[in-house]
């Protein structure tokens, strides 16, 4: 390992010496058997995945992560792993699917991040995530018994909340609020009035506010619309942004589906609970077959504040 680090400095003096790579890129943060994870690759993977590590914590962290991508990979090539042309633009369209090739190397140029060292990332998570489903197919057997124990067992968790569907009008005075009451209680249209006396933007929907549970919405308008009857319409209710009235339009009471109705999304959940079980038990074991060394000592350049540095 010294001789093999030792050529690996000495590579990055002549790469810095030629101006070809930063010095402090070079500098390995750790090893997974031949690979060697530099200061610059966990750059550009950080800035990949959004990351800013701020603490020594933090650093071995998303370095551990990038030590178990690695394993990963070096599965896929035993296993003889390999993604197609489809499948690799089915992924890139996954991660900018609103962006024309031309407009995502614009936006990836002005993040600082090289459209190669990119491609090679979705590269990568394609061959990972290949291989990984590969090995929970073979290695995951659920029976029909488990995900019906699964459904009673974590009922609750497939039980729909109560819903109610609202129209609101706010207005900038009560005086207005009260004006727009005496219309109401005229019959005239709901939507109407919202989209000619709301001051709000929904008002251009007639008030339609959509369908929403209890706690989704701030408390002065829960408190008082999961009160209200189908069709009804409330008082004057004021709040930091206007006075407020609302009409209940629908109400979806709370309902707990039969697991008929509800088995392929009961499979599912038990499916990801049972292979991140595996997963993480195959990554255990994988990492005990490795030979990993972790370089403690360099970690500290990545961290931005030298006190957390522990």
């Amino acid at each position: 390992m010294r001789s093999f680090l030792a050529g690996l400095l000495f590579l990055a003096v002549v790469l810095y010496a030629a101006g070809c790579v930063p010095a402090q890129d070079m500098i390995p943060l750790a090893s997974v058997n031949k690979h060697v994870i530099t200061a610059g690759e966990f750059k550009l993977k950080a800035k990949l995945y959004g990351l800013n590590a701020v603490t020594k914590k933090e650093t071995i962290e998303f370095l551990n992560l990038l030590i178990n991508d690695y394993i990963v990979l070096e599965q896929a090539k035993k296993m003889n792993v390999a993604f197609t042309k489809e499948e690799l633009r089915l992924e890139i369209e996954d991660f900018a699917p609103d962006y024309s090739s031309k407009e995502t190397r614009k936006m990836l140029k002005e993040s600082g991040i090289s459209y190669g060292g990119w491609l090679k990332d979705i590269e990568e998570k394609v061959l990972r995530k290949k291989t990984i489903l590969a090995v929970m197919k073979d290695k995951i057997k659920i029976q029909p018994e488990e995900v019906k124990d699964y459904y009673w067992s974590n009922i609750v968790d497939f039980r729909t909340q109560k819903r109610v569907r609202i129209r609101q009008i706010v207005t900038d005075s009560e005086e207005k609020a009260k004006e727009v009451q005496q219309h109401i209680m005229r019959n005239e249209p709901f939507d109407k009035l919202a989209m000619k006396y709301s001051v709000t933007s929904d008002s251009k929907i007639g008030g339609d506010l959509g369908y929403f549970s209890e706690g989704d919405m701030p408390a002065f308008i829960s408190d008082v619309v999961f009160q209200m009857k189908k069709g009804s319409v409330s008082g004057i209710v004021k709040s930091p942004y206007g006075w407020h009235i609302f009409l209940c339009e629908d109400i979806q009471e709370a309902d707990t589906p039969k697991y008929d109705v509800v088995k392929k999304e009961v499979f599912d959940r038990y499916y990801e609970e049972k292979k991140d079980d595996y997963f993480n038990s195959w990554m255990k074991d994988l990492r005990k077959e490795a030979k990993i060394t972790v370089f403690s000592d360099n970690i500290g350049i990545l961290v931005s504040t030298k006190e957390e540095i522990k």
